[in-house]
């Protein structure tokens, strides 16, 4: 299944599907994903990152009590 197959653009948007700017279009609004999948990933590993430090720390604030 070609990428000019999928659709991930509209009608209105969207050239000929055989078209190499639909082809182009398609892979940028791919990439644009695989940005902000990139990007909210590392937001979510930062916040539990951040969580799971927090909670050993009042571990160990409960053990030296």
């Amino acid at each position: 299944m070609s990428l000019s197959v999928l659709p991930i653009a509209c009608a209105t948007c969207l050239p000929d599907p055989n078209s190499l700017e639909a082809n182009a279009q398609g892979f940028a609004i791919l990439i644009m994903l695989g940005v902000l999948a990139f990007i909210f990933s590392v937001l979510f590993y930062t916040i539990f990152s951040f969580a799971r430090r927090q909670r050993r720390f009042a571990a160990m604030q409960e053990t030296s009590a």
